[in-house]
């Protein structure tokens, strides 16, 4: 089981909210204020904001790309630096960000005592902000004051394998942040809770809502717990949502319905040496290179 050096039972939350283009300062003082709002009202440990949540993600172009992006020690991030540590509330965001030349779409992960986690997208819709940076190339499991966390970026969530390697290195709680317009039902219909349940993990999924040239976005941010089930959902306006969980619980890997009768083990009873294909190169028209 865990150790005790990690908090198990939180109060975790999604505050989803119509983030307005290219304005940071609206952006990150609304979620300073729904920061401190979800923390007066459940005491919740952590909060989760949507993809691109700085300064939106419907670009047309590159140099407008580079206009919504911050760096990782900008005064914005400061901003909710301060607030997390004040209020003792971790704080999960997404942003366009520039390092050097390079864009990456990229959730950070703020702790109380000042530490930033990141993790920048590795699967890329033809779309938005996606069409002008570079994909990521890591899918790492960060140790936090929750434990194992895992982060994935709205898309990634369409492809099982990113939640299975996080959940195979030990997540307890895989985090995503999301751009979901209309057409994007199905990743809040169906993924969100098959990758919890198919991994035992608890799953965070928050999304924007509103309109922004022309797409309009869907909200129902949701908390999903470790067998699939949805314990709360957001309506398609700004809202916040929030859950009690127990993490303790997502290590647990083995259903045991009748002891040494009917058992299944869903990490054990795989058989990896079937899965080659999974990994393998594909050529344009989706057929696998031999």
């Amino acid at each position: 089981m865990s150790k005790n050096k990690y908090l198990n039972e939180i109060v975790v939350a999604a505050a989803q909210f119509d983030v307005k283009i290219f304005d940071k300062k609206y952006n990150f003082n609304m979620m300073e204020k729904m920061v401190r709002e979800t923390v007066e009202k459940y005491s919740a440990d952590l909060v989760v904001f949507p993809e691109a949540s700085a300064a939106g993600y419907c670009f047309h172009d590159r140099t407008e790309a580079e206009k919504s992006a911050i760096e990782e020690n900008g005064k914005e991030m400061q901003q909710l630096k301060k607030i997390s540590e004040e209020l003792n509330v971790s704080i999960v965001f997404g942003a366009t960000e520039k390092m050097e030349d390079k864009l990456y779409n990229s959730a950070f992960f703020i702790e109380p005592d000042g530490k930033v986690i990141k993790y920048h997208k590795t699967h890329l819709p033809f779309l938005g902000l996606d069409k002008f940076v570079e994909a990521g190339n890591e899918l790492a499991v960060f140790e936090t004051r929750f434990g194992k966390v895992g982060m994935i970026i709205c898309y990634d969530l369409r492809f099982p394998e990113p939640c299975r390697e996080l959940s195979l290195k030990g997540a307890r709680l895989i985090i995503g942040p999301t751009n979901l317009p209309v057409g994007g039902e199905s990743h809040l219909d169906y993924f969100t809770r098959a990758r919890a349940c198919e991994n035992r993990i608890f799953l965070i999924s928050c999304n924007r809502c509103g309109d922004e040239r022309g797409f309009h976005f869907i909200g129902r941010a949701q908390i999903v717990d470790y067998t699939g089930k949805i314990l709360c959902q957001a309506k398609e306006e700004s809202e916040i949502i929030h859950a009690k969980i127990n993490l303790a619980l997502a290590e647990e890997k083995n259903i045991i319905v009748v002891p040494n009768d009917y058992e299944t083990h869903i990490f054990e009873d795989r058989n990896p040496s079937i899965y080659g294909s999974i990994t393998a190169e594909i050529n344009a028209d989706g057929s696998l290179k031999q």
